[in-house]
């Protein structure tokens, strides 16, 4: 695998994945216990959109770049409409964008947000396009200087 991704790391990256899902169909099963179909329609919805947006992801990333693949794996709230794969990340490009989706999954979650996105990537770089509001992504990106984030 790439970018020093070995078999534990993408044995624990499988795990973190399966985690989630099994969070998101817990989630599903409490809100059918409580009698909330709505909510349980909806949670199965925001499910099956992440699910499909990895095999849109998997289907465009070139062999050997699988470390995208498992961080969007392991970021339930961030859904991929597009993606261009225009050079493999690698060092601390990969690094950089690795912690900025992970830390942007966290904010997504406590808000409960979803965005669909449009992502653009390159050996170096790294467009994210996407249809919410981006006031929460400004301290990102100040940080990770090799991402920018514009609205769709």
């Amino acid at each position: 695998m790439a970018d020093g991704l070995e078999r534990g790391a993408g044995l624990e990256a499988f795990r973190r994945h399966r985690h989630d899902v099994l969070n998101q169909l817990q989630i599903v099963r409490a809100l059918i216990q409580m009698n909330r179909a709505d909510r349980a329609i909806a949670a199965i919805d925001r499910i099956a959109a992440w699910l499909q947006s990895l095999g849109r992801v998997q289907q465009a990333v070139p062999a050997g770049a699988e470390a995208i693949v498992w961080t969007l794996a392991v970021c339930p709230h961030i859904v991929v409409d597009e993606i261009d794969v225009q050079g493999e990340p690698h060092g601390d490009a990969l690094a950089e964008w690795i912690s900025c989706m992970t830390e942007l999954e966290a904010r997504l979650a406590v808000n409960g947000d979803s965005p669909r996105m449009k992502l653009t990537v390159d050996a170096e770089q790294m467009w994210v396009h996407c249809d919410a509001d981006l006031t929460q992504v400004e301290e990102l990106q100040v940080r990770y200087p090799r991402i920018r984030f514009s609205r769709r």
